[in-house]
């Protein structure tokens, strides 16, 4: 198992990183139990002893994670899944990740019966019931830890892991994600104070990581003067390590992004809306968001905002200002020929979504794949392949289709505007009516909003001027896809010249 860590001096001057290649040895695991006294000096491992079923793992904030170690049917492999769980802890990766691999480990084990040679095909019918991202993790951590632990089938079930589906993670359907766009440009419009208070971070969190990729992370340890402004221009500062290139192959990380003038005076307005004793160094924290939610059991630093909490947030959202119940949480199910579940399609958002939104959104509009990948906080440009799936699957999208009109904007034209800056022809039609514009002229299926024929290129379909409003609603669909065709063959064209264009 091959592991980086980052190697930093406190004055900053050197900063050099450390391949190391673990292997699992049986017969000396003294190193691991050195990594465990350390960590438990250092409260971040909390456990009685090695032997013992129960770990906790604890991060800066407090968050806390459980770890449970009961398969004792399997020994040796439960001895060497805590030796592996050691280095990760000792590496400082994250709690979450951490417990991810635990769990999706001891999944694996128990379904392949210790990955016997016989069980290969068992492991793949259970991996097949997952989701495409949780696929994907399930499969990539099992293949670690077989690479970890050397073990006599690793070759076999590797090759099983490489015939299933590509890695790309699962998002909501687009329609979701429409819908979605539009109730929030509602809210921000119509809500009470109280409500606006409540849940202006979901606000932020829309409006900003929809523009630009940030991490859940980097979001909620946004700083309270993250934003400022400098000779008519403003600006975000996003909390990630600024990275130069070490070599030819990298690209230098930033962590300043321009941004435009609404995402800043909304960030100034929710500012107000904060009461100064509550100020502190972060722009959101337990302690502002405790005056409308009841704080959970689990120890948290008071001063910092958690991306699980901003989860549960937006989860709470859904329920208290959508309306909706558990039930109506994932609605699109597939089913194989015998009725059974096979896959489950997210009719919501999480927080990690929009940063895969954005990005597409940026690809789409021909933005140049060194500033997306600045933005986003790659230092390899190849990064920028695990998102070509959903280039794919917008472009397999009929509303995404008919609204493809954004993609002749340039970002700065469309930053604030949401996640996709165009409205969409059918869900404009939802929300207008022909009295709205008194300067229309009636055309074909709707009309033409401000009567401007000057500069018409013919056209209305995916023209921004054009109001969707047809007197028959199955004839107008038919004719808006009827020329969609033609739209989606261009599309896949630049879609392939795009692939290749960051095939570097």
């Amino acid at each position: 198992m091959i592991i980086q860590k980052k190697v930093k001096e406190l004055n900053g001057a050197l900063n050099i990183q450390i391949t190391e290649n673990h292997k699992f040895d049986r017969n000396d695991i003294s190193k691991y139990l050195c990594m465990l006294e350390t960590n438990k000096d250092q409260g971040i491992l909390l456990t009685d002893s090695f032997e013992s079923d129960y770990w906790c793992i604890v991060d800066f904030t407090g968050m806390r994670r459980y770890l449970k170690f009961d398969i004792d049917l399997y020994p040796e492999l439960k001895v060497a899944l805590k030796c592996f769980l050691l280095i990760l802890i000792d590496t400082k990766f994250s709690i979450n990740h951490i417990q991810a691999i635990h769990t999706n480990v001891k999944q694996a084990i128990v379904v392949s019966g210790g990955f016997k040679k016989t069980n290969v095909d068992a492991y793949e019918e259970y991996a097949m019931t997952k989701t495409m991202n949780s696929r994907y993790r399930f499969n990539d951590f099992t293949s670690r830890f077989l690479s970890f632990i050397e073990h006599t089938y690793r070759d076999l079930y590797d090759l099983k892991i490489k015939n299933m589906d590509s890695k790309n993670r699962d998002l909501p359907n687009y329609e979701v994600i429409i819908d979605f766009h539009y109730f929030m440009m509602e809210f921000e419009n119509r809500a009470t104070t109280l409500q606006k208070s409540k849940y202006f971070h979901i606000i932020l969190w829309w409006k900003i990581t929809g523009i630009i990729p940030m991490r859940p992370k980097e979001f909620c340890l946004l700083e309270w003067d993250c934003c400022y402004e400098e000779d008519g221009y403003y600006f975000l500062k996003v909390p990630r390590s600024k990275q130069e290139a070490k070599s030819y192959s990298e690209i230098s990380v930033t962590n300043v992004i321009r941004i435009n003038k609404n995402i800043y005076d909304t960030i100034q307005e929710y500012k107000q809306t904060v009461p100064p004793e509550l100020i502190g160094n972060y722009l959101f924290s337990f302690k502002i968001q405790s005056r409308f939610f009841q704080a959970d059991s689990i120890t948290k630093r008071e001063d910092m905002y958690h991306p699980d909490t901003l989860y549960w947030h937006l989860m709470s959202f859904y329920k208290e200002i959508i309306g909706w119940n558990n039930t109506d949480f994932y609605r699109f199910v597939k089913r194989n020929e015998k009725g059974e579940i096979i896959k489950i399609f997210r009719n919501y958002i999480t927080p990690a979504d929009t940063r895969h939104f954005s990005m597409c959104n940026m690809m789409l509009q021909g933005v140049n794949p060194l500033t997306i990948a600045k933005m986003a906080g790659h230092t390899r440009l190849g990064t920028q392949r695990n998102y070509w799936g959903h280039l794919e699957y917008f472009v397999e999208s009929y509303v995404y289709i008919i609204s493809t009109k954004a993609r002749i904007h340039r970002l700065e034209k469309s930053l604030g505007e949401g996640i996709f800056g165009v409205k969409d022809k059918i869900n404009e039609s939802r929300i207008y009516k022909p009295e709205d514009f008194p300067l229309r002229k009636e055309v074909k299926n709707g009309y033409c909003k401000y009567g401007a024929f000057d500069n018409c290129t013919g056209e209305c379909r995916f023209c921004d001027e054009f109001f969707y409003y047809p007197k028959n609603h199955d004839e107008g669909l038919k004719w808006l896809l009827s020329g969609s065709d033609h739209l989606e063959q261009q599309l896949e064209t630049e879609l392939k010249s795009l692939l290749n264009l960051y095939n570097v």
